[in-house]
């Protein structure tokens, strides 16, 4: 029996293989007839591509064909394995047929089960079959198709007829499918989005993808409103340098003029463009050097907000003020320079009288800085900080900003280093140059060319940063005292700017009508710097002896000597115990005698259940009174139920408002190769239109499914009511 089995081995691989491959062929009872060599009893074929194990073969020498009968068991490479009645392999092309079979890839965690198959190096080809990723015995979903094709190149698989199945129960019927089963960047359809909604009725957005080359790609995305219109967006991005990489989207939407009308839109037509460039080397590209530098480049032109809101249906309301920025930094040494410019478009403004032309647009701002540096001696530390603004707009006040700050410290480590001591001397002034700014002085207008400020104080810097291991704890403590005595200070920047274009429109000049002024858009020197105070701040941590946070505890209080009362006084502290986690935070206001804001949670997250609730209390004040308040709580929680179940909960309430912003509930479902979620939400929120600004409550059930490697299918039915335009 061992003589047969050696000889058959080594007629195969010395005779009839050497020019093919590497391939033994062994098994316990072989007989020879002419070309046609017989084999059963333990019949085993291996190579470096496959293994392969039958109750009994036959292999015909002249067309270099192996026949497999019986329990054939076949192995490919690392993750492809089968199971099939019977197999025929071409030893020349490679190429497999099988019957009754059953494929499964460990990679991508997908079987196969087919009547009939055919495999080769670029594709399988099945017939009559099923398939799925989840469990084999008894899957919680399949696919039944007529035939089907697994481009192993590309690793799609398309599909002929196919039924899906939930359990045994069939669901749907497409006359064709095709999915990705590998997650490479690929050419192709991308996950559709598919929803109903109460006002804009089916919504359908199938987004379809360009990739060609690893430099670019190029996303369309069609999208279809029954009740509302059609549009079509496209994202074009690319990397042209191993440094940099950008994007270009544009889009249109059209409205239906039905909609349109009943919704009272600003604009039939919805178009808009944008553009983003991040470039990590620029001049560095070019030029050697040790330097740091960076380009990010980000624009954005529409005629409203609804080509943003309408470019997803991820249900995010764009706010309506919509801005271009420019940066640019490099950084040598010590030395900064940095250049930003920054573009809005008002689009709430569009349509009206000035329409964005009295939007304040800062082209440019530009910056250097000299970093915290020692000179003459080690202990003498300065720093230099220089700034430009351009704020520019076609109507209104405009105006050319220069900044200079500069601190000059002297720095010493006391106690053996435990504590650190910094005195410094500082130095702020801007020179403001103001155009058509003007003021009324009772009886005429008069033009305000300039503001100038000059502000000096001195500081004392006192900090200290310890830590210590005991016997069942570790402790970190560090804390600081921040004095600050104003020296010479001149000059102040107006509150308020009047909108003199409008007295030419033929205003009325009424100190009192708010609508004439608008608040100034210099930024003031803050009263830190300008009156004598100090400001504690320290903050401490405890550790277990497994290194796990228990406490963090941190204070925070100033004193005003120039009003000889403390100013305002903030404590947090956060509790750490298993799997709970407790914050609290605190500010009182000693000017106002009254607290200014409390944030106090509570948090839970177990194995099965996990809870959050959170309280914000705010409060603001002018002139000693109390103009504004604010009190929500918020929470959710979750628990875990047997089979993959979970239910989940979550509230806003606004306390001061005495309603309920939003609230749901639902359950989820999660298993290995699928999962799903049923929700139901009630919201009340702000939404940006080109009507204006709408408060809209929404009332919907939202189904969400996931089906691995297939992809989410969404599914949600709202209803909006209660809409009120804010114009």
């Amino acid at each position: 029996m061992r003589i047969r089995l050696l000889a058959f081995a080594g007629l195969l691989c010395g005779e009839l293989l050497a020019n093919i491959e590497n391939v033994e062929f062994l098994a316990s009872d072989v007989q020879k007839d002419g070309d046609i060599i017989s084999a059963s009893g333990n019949v085993l074929l291996y190579s470096q591509n496959y293994l392969a194990s039958a109750d009994s073969a036959k292999y015909d020498q002249k067309s270099n064909i192996i026949e497999l009968f019986g329990n054939v068991n076949l192995m490919r490479g690392e993750y492809e394995a089968s199971r099939s009645e019977y197999a025929r392999i071409n030893l020349t092309t490679n190429e497999m047929s099988f019957d009754r079979s059953f494929a499964i890839d460990k990679k991508k965690e997908i079987w196969l089960q087919s009547n009939e198959s055919c495999s080769s190096d670029e594709m399988l080809s099945v017939k009559n079959a099923i398939v799925s990723s989840c469990n084999v015995s008894d899957p919680d979903w399949h696919i039944g198709f007529s035939s089907g094709e697994l481009n192993k190149q590309s690793k799609f698989l398309h599909l002929y007829n196919p039924v899906f199945y939930v359990k045994n129960t069939p669901v749907m019927y497409l006359p064709y499918f095709g999915f990705s089963t590998d997650k490479t960047r690929r050419t192709g359809l991308l996950t559709p989005q598919l929803s109903y909604n109460g006002d804009e009725g089916l919504v359908y957005l199938q987004p379809i993808y360009v990739a060609e080359y690893n430099e670019w790609d190029l996303e369309f995305d069609p999208q279809i409103r029954t009740n509302r219109g059609v549009g079509l967006y496209s994202t074009f991005r690319f990397a042209d340098s191993p440094y940099s990489n950008g994007y270009i989207r544009s889009g249109i939407f059209n409205e239906r003029s039905e909609y349109q009308n009943r919704e009272n839109l600003k604009n039939k037509q919805h178009r808009g463009i944008e553009l983003g460039y991040d470039r990590d080397r620029l001049i560095s590209y070019l030029i050697d050097g040790d330097f740091k530098e960076g380009l990010w480049l980000e624009f954005v032109n529409l005629n409203d907000i609804d080509y943003l809101n309408l470019r997803g249906r991820d249900g995010s309301s764009h706010d309506s003020l919509v801005e271009s920025r420019l940066n640019y930094f490099i950084a040598i040494d010590n030395h900064y320079l940095g250049t930003y410019a920054k573009y809005y478009i008002d689009t709430a403004k569009i349509g009206t009288k000035y329409g964005n032309d009295d939007t304040l647009q800062e082209l440019p701002k530009v910056q250097y800085h000299s970093f915290f540096n020692t000179f003459i001696v080690p202990n003498l530390t300065y720093s230099f900080d220089v700034k430009y603004h351009n704020y520019t707009r076609e109507i209104g006040v405009s105006a050319n900003q220069y900044e200079i700050d500069i601190p000059l410290g002297l720095q010493f480590g006391l106690f053996d280093d435990y504590v650190n001591l910094y005195i410094s001397e500082n130095l702020y002034a801007s020179h403001v140059d103001y155009n058509r700014a003007k003021y009324y002085d009772g009886s005429d207008f008069y033009n305000n060319h300039y503001d100038d400020i000059i502000n000096h104080y001195h500081r004392i810097l006192l900090e200290n940063d310890m830590s210590r291991a005991f016997s069942t704890f570790y402790h970190t403590i560090n804390f600081k005292f921040d004095y600050i005595k104003p020296g010479y200070n001149n000059g102040d920047i107006n509150e308020k700017l009047l909108k003199y274009y409008m007295i030419k429109d033929g205003a009325t000049y009424d100190p009192n009508n708010l609508a004439l002024f608008e608040d100034n858009f210099i930024d003031r020197v803050s009263n830190s710097f300008t009156t004598e105070r100090i400001t504690f701040d320290g903050t401490q941590f405890f550790y277990d002896v497994n290194g796990q946070k228990v406490l963090r505890h941190s204070v925070k209080e100033s004193y005003d000597f120039d009003r000889d009362e403390f100013e305002s006084f903030e404590n947090r502290i956060n509790l750490y115990y298993g799997n709970f986690d407790f914050g609290n935070k605190i500010e009182y206001s000693h000017l106002d005698h009254d607290i200014a804001k409390i944030q106090t949670g509570i948090s839970y997250s177990g194995t099965k259940i996990a809870t959050r609730i959170w309280h914000t209390y705010d409060k603001n004040f002018y002139d000693g009174d109390a103009y504004d308040k604010e009190s929500y709580l918020s929470g959710n929680a979750s628990l875990k139920l047997p089979y993959n179940y979970e239910i989940f909960a979550g509230v806003d309430y606004d306390l001061q408002r005495d309603y309920t912003k939003m609230w749901q509930g639902g359950i989820h479902y999660k298993r290995k190769c699928w999962d799903y979620s049923l929700i139901y939400k009630e919201d009340i929120e702000p939404k940006n239109t080109s009507a204006g600004l709408e408060s809209k409550k929404s009332q919907g059930v939202y189904l969400y499914f996931s089906f691995y490697p297939l992809g989410d299918v969404g599914y949600d039915f709202s209803i909006e009511q209660d809409n009120k335009a804010t114009n």
